[in-house]
């Protein structure tokens, strides 16, 4: 969009002249340079080509301020990052976030030296040659302009004397022609009087008539080398002029890349601390943490007071206190980050069976986990912690992991929940196989969990794909091919993975019931322990 320009401001606006459409100033001439474009009368063109040249260098100035100005800010700035760069920061810490405090640091130092090198090329590069420009006008006006203005001034004061004496010569040449025109028609006693004032009148005439032909001949001596003279200052001017505004755009155009070169810096700073940080994994930062510097998984038992019977072989106090090991189920309450940049895994209904389509059952699933873990590696969130199966998500979600077991919220149509007042029957999940059996009908509305509520559920041997949260069965189920299992309404089951089709794996707690090769199951026959 093209800048609106603004009208003058400055002391050249009061001499802008109203032109009118039918009038042309030029003559025909098509010539549009300074020494054939301010003449005019009265000389109309001198005061405005003076003021545009004092106005151009109080521009000229300006820029050379605006330089010294911008070049102080960019040197206060450097300063501060680079104290900034200095304090403290992390020294607690370890690991990547270590190394990613150190590169903050270290590239804040980086930026904090290129916004001095600003300053320095600002002082040297825009404001040195600006204030070269300066010098030129200054010099201009001073050897130039200057004396020009003075005889200027000379040659006015000679044409108001000419324009004097005009005047009073004019009107004793009308006096005069007044005082004989009288004496012709009146004669009579009053002929005397004005034979009297016809005389001094011409008396008068004479010395004005002398000093209109001196000064008029003064002023034509002045103007041939007067329009020598404005003739070559308007060429300096034009010159001067034409580097003035090359030069303008070229010192603009070179801080506006200095600046750009600086922003790419920056912009390369802010890439290298982002590269940093892609190498922080939070989960692996706890997990070296708690390697390095765990304790242990021994909990103390308190002390128990044993009486001394006077047959103890040792006293009670040097008895070894007994332990038990930590078995925890870590209940976390902050909410897993949604990154917007990340498409969010949804899972989805199984697609129900198509009739053209019947793939045999060898080809439906060569591995679920691998399947899960491709469909799931949009999430880059990390959490080695297991979901509290106990505590509902909210907004109708429930966790799902990505390819590295992380656990994040993604939003789905809720399963039924072991909470509502009527779940409706499922419709058993169908995949394109050979022969589908009929949906099982639920044999309760509200099944309740096995007797090992109140503790947490012993998970199953890891066979390659970790444990992303636990589920309840509402309802029971009998497999149909060899890589499903069977389970009943109540059972618990360790989910491992979550593909799109809506048949997720996992392996049931039972350990009694539990038989290598099938870990499927229908999704929707479950819901969150």
């Amino acid at each position: 969009m093209a800048v609106r320009r603004q009208p003058s401001t400055t002391s050249l606006s009061r001499y802008a002249i109203a032109k009118d459409p039918g009038v042309d100033l030029y003559n025909g001439s098509t010539s549009r340079d300074f020494c054939n474009s301010f003449w005019g009368l009265g000389d109309a063109g001198v005061n405005i080509l003076f003021a545009r040249m004092r106005g151009a260098t109080r521009t000229t100035d300006e820029l050379r301020n605006f330089w010294k100005e911008r070049a102080v800010i960019e040197e206060e700035y450097a300063n501060r990052l680079l104290n900034l760069a200095k304090v403290t920061l992390g020294k607690d810490e370890i690991g990547e976030l270590r190394n990613s405090f150190d590169t903050l640091r270290l590239e804040t130092e980086k930026q904090g030296s290129t916004h001095l090198q600003l300053a320095e090329q600002i002082r040297t590069d825009l404001e040195a040659q600006t204030t070269v420009l300066l010098n030129k006008q200054i010099a201009h006006r001073k050897n130039s302009q200057t004396p020009l203005e003075k005889r200027f001034k000379i040659k006015q004061t000679q044409e108001s004397y000419v324009l004097k004496a005009r005047e009073k010569y004019e009107s004793d040449c009308l006096r005069i022609a007044s005082y004989t025109q009288q004496i012709a028609v009146n004669p009579g006693k009053d002929v005397e009087r004005l034979q009297l004032k016809l005389r001094r009148a011409q008396q008068t005439v004479q010395a004005n008539e002398k000093d209109f032909a001196s000064f008029t001949k003064t002023v034509l001596d002045m103007i041939p080398g007067w329009e020598k003279d404005w003739k070559e200052f308007c060429d300096t001017c034009q010159d001067l002029e034409e580097d003035r505004l090359d030069f303008m755009k070229d010192i603009i155009w070179m801080y506006a890349n200095h600046v750009s070169t600086l922003c790419v810096s920056d912009d390369q700073s802010c890439e290298r601390i982002r590269t940093v940080l892609d190498q922080l994994e939070p989960d692996k930062d706890v997990e070296n943490f708690v390697q390095e510097y765990g304790t242990g998984n021994s909990i103390p038992e308190p002390p128990v007071f044993v009486p001394y019977n006077g047959q103890q072989s040792e006293s009670p106090s040097k008895q070894t206190p007994g332990s038990r090991p930590a078995e925890f189920i870590r209940a976390s309450a902050r909410p897993a980050p949604a990154y917007p940049e990340q498409d969010p895994v949804v899972p989805t209904q199984p697609p129900e069976p198509q009739p053209q389509a019947q793939p045999t059952r060898s080809t439906d699933r060569l591995d679920s986990r691998s399947q899960s873990d491709s469909a799931s590696t949009r999430g880059e969130y990390v959490d080695n912690s297991v979901v509290d199966p106990g505590r509902p998500q909210p907004n109708g979600t429930h966790p799902t992991v990505n390819g590295n077991g992380a656990s994040r919220t993604a939003q789905q149509t809720p399963p039924p929940a072991a909470w509502q007042s009527e779940p409706e029957p499922p419709v058993q999940r169908q995949r394109p196989r050979d022969s589908v059996p009929l949906p099982p009908q639920p044999t309760s509305q509200h099944p309740d969990m096995p007797g090992n509520n109140n503790r947490a559920p012993t998970p199953p041997p890891d066979e390659g794909g970790r444990i992303l949260f636990y589920v309840k069965a509402l309802y029971d189920y009998t497999a149909t091919i060899g890589e499903e299992f069977d389970f009943q309404a109540g059972d618990v089951i360790a989910v491992t993975a979550t593909p799109d089709d809506g048949w997720w794996s996992g392996e049931l707690l039972d350990e009694a019931r539990r038989e290598e090769g099938r870990h499927v199951f229908p999704s929707n026959f479950v819901c969150l322990f």
